[in-house]
């Protein structure tokens, strides 16, 4: 995107009764966002890195679950009281 080429809705501020000094000040601020604007159009900011950062942890969580469920198994096959309810390991009653 190209936004050098484009009107600007801010443009018309210099019509309105407004003091020179806080127009310069709010050009100063667009000029001051301006690269961070560029960086979203272009993705430098790495959201495929984020992306590839929570697929990670995704696969890490399904890991855990999957290995915490093995052993809450293995536990109750030897008549542990321990079962696993709304995603949380708890201690149950027995005969359960």
């Amino acid at each position: 995107m190209d936004n050098n080429k484009q009107a600007l809705a801010t443009d018309e501020l210099t019509t309105l009764p407004l003091n020179h000094n806080w127009y310069q000040k709010l050009a100063s601020n667009f000029e001051i966002i301006q690269p961070y604007l560029d960086k979203l159009d272009t993705d430098e900011l790495g959201v495929g890195d984020l992306k590839k950062k929570f697929d990670d942890i995704s696969g890490k969580i399904n890991i855990y679950e999957t290995n915490m469920q093995a052993i809450v198994n293995i536990l109750s096959d030897y008549d542990v009281p321990i079962a696993i309810v709304d995603g949380k390991v708890v201690e149950t009653e027995e005969g359960e």
